[in-house]
């Protein structure tokens, strides 16, 4: 098993350079993508398969070792991280990180990614914390979700600027919590 890795990774990588080589005259705007969960080659070759079926994606490269996706985007694709984070979920991973290289700061502003932070009563155990994780990673926007038991609050980054805090109240409370956007 452990030589069909090496060789699987190896043919991959090759695959990879050589693509690189022939797009290598334009250079198209790039993404880099934090993915928990990556373990083996058949793991990578499931995201792959979303992943490329998102529009403006021209390639990309899967660093299994390191748990990161590199992008790359045909010349003036609009970058959507709420769908490549959907489609890295559908995949069974959990999205972490996402940055955009080149990107300006206008660009940056423009994506709107703000923290959100809730209140939440009536957790009592790390199961109610997974729970709540899971519930909340589900919503389109989310991402880092991070639970704090003793302080029953809920954090988190939304990446879409216009969104309804109540679908966050709603999805915890959907699990028989109290919840409830605290003042930032």
């Amino acid at each position: 098993m452990a030589i069909f890795k090496i060789i699987f990774t190896t043919t991959l990588l090759i695959l990879v350079i050589s693509i690189s080589t022939v797009f290598s005259a334009d250079q198209p705007k790039t993404a880099s993508l934090r993915v928990d969960g990556l373990a083996c080659p058949f793991c990578a070759y499931g995201l792959e398969k979303k992943l490329k079926k998102v529009d403006g994606v021209e390639k990309l490269e899967i660093k299994i070792n390191e748990g990161i996706v590199i992008l790359h985007f045909k010349e003036g694709a609009k970058i959507d991280e709420s769908l490549i984070a959907r489609k890295v979920k559908e995949a069974g991973f959990t999205p972490g990180k996402f940055e955009i290289d080149g990107q300006s700061k206008q660009e940056k502003k423009e994506m709107n990614e703000h923290k959100v932070t809730l209140n939440v009563d009536g957790m009592s155990c790390d199961g109610c914390v997974s729970r709540v994780k899971v519930a909340l990673s589900k919503i389109d926007c989310v991402q880092d979700v991070e639970v704090s038991l003793p302080d029953k609050k809920v954090t988190f980054t939304c990446t879409k600027g216009k969104t309804d805090p109540g679908q966050f109240v709603d999805a915890v409370e959907e699990l028989g919590f109290k919840a409830e956007v605290a003042n930032n």
